[in-house]
């Protein structure tokens, strides 16, 4: 049996952690010993003689007790470097074979699997094309009718599938009224009124005119006005399927849209 399994058992492989582990329970104990062989002759002055006898023989067997964890610890010293540089080479094996792993996994999606997914897609793609190339037929078809209805307006522009399908809503100008208080000029403008950090409304400029003179001061009134305006913005188009690619799926096959 190995120093180790005489420490560990057995049962347990001795890891650097176990090792580590019982290194500094050694020295706990170590310490712990040395305390207690200090205090064991500590009165010997006023011994007898029985107890002192008593005393340096369980002195002895302390300092025994202490010799022994400290081989402990120089065997387990010992140990430990085979037992990291063992753990190093299982951790690299194991990184071995698990890159190993990884590496036949993804040779495997890429000669298998790829093969299949790039099957089904040249399936999908080919179904693709065909729509891109009816709706291509539909949008060609309108603007030839369109061209022709404003020779002939004999019905409605024709609006396409992009503006019905494929636009966003337009943003309508709008504007946001409320209730303020307004000064009145003579004139009929209207301007806000303003009022400062205490609360009180501050009077407007007084304007000269060197024909009339000072201009009336205007009035105060309470009224609805626009506070807020927004124009109108177009909706955005989506992406055009027209610079839509799809080329084929293996080497050497047509691609599928834009076709020739």
């Amino acid at each position: 049996m190995s120093f180790l399994e005489k420490i560990f058992g057995n049962k347990f492989v001795a890891t650097s952690t176990m090792i580590l582990s019982a290194i500094k329970r050694n020295e706990l104990e170590i310490a712990a010993l040395q305390v207690k062989a200090e205090h064991e002759m500590s009165d010997v002055a006023t011994m007898t003689d029985a107890q002192h006898v008593a005393a340096e023989a369980g002195n002895a067997a302390t300092k025994r007790a202490i010799a022994r964890l400290d081989g402990a610890i120089a065997r387990l010293s010992d140990e430990l470097p085979k037992v990291i540089a063992s753990e190093e080479v299982a951790a690299k094996t194991a990184a071995d074979e698990a890159l190993r792993q990884w590496a036949e996994a993804t040779r495997k999606a890429n000669t298998k699997e790829a093969q299949k997914l790039l099957a089904e897609y040249n399936k999908l793609a080919s179904l693709l094309a065909d729509i891109c190339a009816r709706l291509a037929e539909i949008a060609a078809e309108t603007s030839r009718a369109n061209a022709e209805l404003r020779l002939n307006p004999v019905a409605e522009i024709v609006t396409g599938y992009e503006a019905i399908h494929r636009k966003h809503p337009d943003k309508e100008a709008s504007e946001h009224r409320e209730m303020r208080d307004v000064w009145v000029h003579q004139d009929g403008s209207v301007t806000p009124a303003k009022r400062d950090e205490a609360g009180q409304l501050v009077p407007t400029p007084v304007t000269f005119d060197r024909t009339v003179g000072y201009d009336p001061k205007p009035k105060l009134e309470r009224r609805e006005i626009v506070v807020r305006r927004t124009s109108h913005r177009p909706g955005r188009y989506e992406a055009s399927l027209s610079a839509l690619h799809l080329p084929p799926g293996f080497a050497g096959g047509a691609t599928h849209w834009p076709r020739d």
